[in-house]
């Protein structure tokens, strides 16, 4: 009765009015256009340098005979350390991430210089995401404190260019499978370890919430990750690929399998109480459905309807306290928001430098209320302060792109177990970037690299039917 109803069949019609005169328009084809060529490989001055440099180093190690030194060592598997750098990222610490993302990077250099037919892969997005590195390069040695900066620098470029080298890495199926297999599984083993902390408050330590307003949360968990915010943001770029494994699944025992995985860590999520990782996680389910089947926008809007009836009081809480001058967390980060901006009004152009110390060298000096911060509790603020107004423009390219080659490929992918991992990309970074409003999301460096991999991952879902089966 629903369905044949007569109002749902106006609406309908002029749904696909809108939706038809929305895909033809030249503004929609151009952005559903993706511009891979292979000229465009050859013609580029990153490309020319690379394969410049590797040249050199080629006639070294065949003067030397280390191309034959290194056959079939585990040195040149450059997936295996990406995998690692990507898996363990959660549960190592940020210096050990690091040294993992330095061995990737010199076995995928070495299997360049070793095998002469391998060929580095191009994709629209890759040179902003060399030029946005180039950004933070140069803001790093024009600091206002260029030693307060270095660390954070280096590890910011390299965790950048962290995607470079796992789009290279990844060559097919089997391994992007293997890959998204045991990012979810660490996902459970992090959201058990939330669990224990939720079940035994007394054994950490941490408050993050206003105790006068929120005297039922006595708890918000923060697992591996030293931070509830820093948790759910970890949370927000999994979740997406956990739900699309459920689609994508044949199997009812994988299919449980996965949706255990997924309801587990969104639990975890839930217990964060991050206000802004619930609207990131509704904004990302919303572009996740509306992707899969346009039908769900009513599914959508019935799910809201009910949410008031279903949820906790506690979380409820939470979520009517977004905007809410009275809460402390709310003002803090608003105040911090009018300090930035204030002091952006002298630095918009380069910046101030990455890091803590190039922040608090210069934002107290702006700060209101003399609210002490060491960041700007706002992804897009902090680029800004970071690698200035040309930092944040390449940034936005980078996003811009990355939408832009999610959406070219839905657009003519056919096999709709691709679609739905491609899906999963766009939900995820959606998800982060709802997140990012709120708070700086690249402050935990091992969620920093999560992201730049789970762009990576993304990227590549887009070529997903063009890889090879193993």
């Amino acid at each position: 009765m629903f369905e044949n109803s007569v109002v749902i069949k106006i609406l309908s019609r002029m749904g696909m009015w809108f939706s038809s005169q929305f895909e033809n328009s030249h503004i929609i084809n151009f952005f559903l256009t993706q511009n891979d060529k292979k000229e465009n490989v050859e013609n580029s001055i990153f490309n020319r340098l690379f394969y410049g440099v590797i040249g050199i180093f080629r006639k070294i190690f065949s003067a030397l005979r280390l191309d034959k030194l290194f056959k079939g060592s585990i040195y040149r598997i450059s997936f295996l350390w990406c995998a690692l750098a990507v898996i363990l990222a959660p549960v190592i610490p940020t210096m050990v991430l690091l040294a993992i993302c330095v061995a990737g990077v010199l076995s995928l250099f070495l299997d360049f210089i070793c095998n002469k037919d391998r060929k580095l892969k191009y994709f629209a997005i890759n040179k902003y995401i060399y030029l946005y590195a180039f950004a933070y390069i140069y803001a790093t040695i024009t600091s206002v404190t260029v030693s307060g900066s270095l660390l954070g620098g280096m590890l910011t470029v390299l965790f950048i260019l962290s995607f470079i080298v796992i789009v290279n890495s990844v060559n097919t199926k089997r391994q992007l499978h293997i890959l998204m297999f045991f990012m979810i599984c660490i996902g459970v083993v992090v959201s058990l370890y939330g669990f224990y902390q939720f079940m035994f408050p007394d054994k950490f330590s941490g408050v993050w919430h206003d105790k006068d307003m929120f005297e039922d949360i006595s708890f918000r968990v923060y697992s591996t990750l030293e931070n509830p915010n820093v948790l759910g943001e970890y949370f927000l770029l999994v979740i997406p690929f956990g739900c699309a494994y459920i689609f994508n699944t044949k199997s009812i025992i994988g299919k449980l399998f996965f949706a255990g995985c997924t309801g587990i860590m969104t639990i975890c999520l839930i217990l964060t109480y991050s206000r802004g990782c619930y609207l990131g996680l509704l904004f990302g389910a919303a572009v996740f459905l509306v992707l899969y089947d346009k039908r769900f926008i009513w599914l959508g809007i019935i799910g809201l309807i009910l949410l008031p009836f279903i949820l906790p009081d506690t979380i409820i809480n939470r979520f009517m306290s977004i905007g809410d001058m009275s809460d402390s967390s709310t003002s803090y980060r608003v105040y911090i928001w009018l300090g930035t901006i204030a002091m952006l009004k002298d630095y918009w152009l380069c910046g101030i430098g990455p890091g803590i110390d190039a922040f608090n060298l210069v934002y107290p000096a702006y700060a209101f209320n003399s609210i002490s911060a060491p960041h700007s509790h706002n992804l897009f603020l902090q680029i800004i302060c970071d690698a200035g107004v040309i930092g944040f423009a390449i940034f936005v390219a980078v996003i811009y792109q990355y939408y832009k080659a999610s959406f070219a490929s839905l657009k003519k992918e056919k096999d709709k177990k691709a679609r739905v991992y491609n899906i999963a990309g766009a939900s995820a970074v959606t998800a982060f970037m709802v997140q990012s409003m709120t708070d700086y999301t690249f402050y935990n460096y091992r969620v920093m690299f999560l992201f730049w991999a789970v762009l990576a991952v993304g990227i590549l879902f887009t070529k997903f039917s063009d890889m090879k089966e193993a």
